[in-house]
């Protein structure tokens, strides 16, 4: 785990290796206790080996994807996707040991131009909805 003050994560480009490792670590903590509960045997087992596979997938992919330099939209995007998929996954244990919700968040957009544009697109709608009334 990183030494550096925490900051909230906002876009994409904030990720960062550490992120992706701390977090898929905080949910394998998480995870295990649970696994040895249930045992090696029946559809709990299952289910949790599944979001295990889940887990290390989603952190696989946001890893390569980190690694690759001139990352476009469409792997953005893909990031995007993945970091959301390990925080809903995360966030069931929101509030326990080692869960830092300023930290590790849900992200809305890629980038700050793509916000951008996301809030001129919903202004345009509700101006358009104002005038047809």
């Amino acid at each position: 785990m990183s030494t550096e003050p925490l900051r909230s994560l906002r876009y994409v480009d904030d990720i960062t290796r550490d992120d992706v490792l701390t977090l898929e670590a905080f949910i394998y903590s998480q995870l295990r206790p649970v696994q040895d509960a249930a045992g090696e045997t029946g559809d709990t087992f299952c289910a949790l080996r599944s979001l295990e596979i889940l887990v290390c997938d989603s952190a696989g992919l946001l890893l390569a994807l980190l690694d690759r330099s001139g990352r476009g939209q469409e792997e953005r995007s893909t990031m995007l996707r993945e970091w959301n998929r390990l925080w809903t996954t995360a966030s069931w244990w929101n509030y326990r040991d080692g869960y830092d919700t300023d930290r590790w968040n849900r992200l809305d957009h890629v980038d700050a131009a793509a916000e951008a544009s996301h809030h001129a697109e919903i202004a345009r709608a509700q101006a358009g909805t104002g005038e047809a009334q």
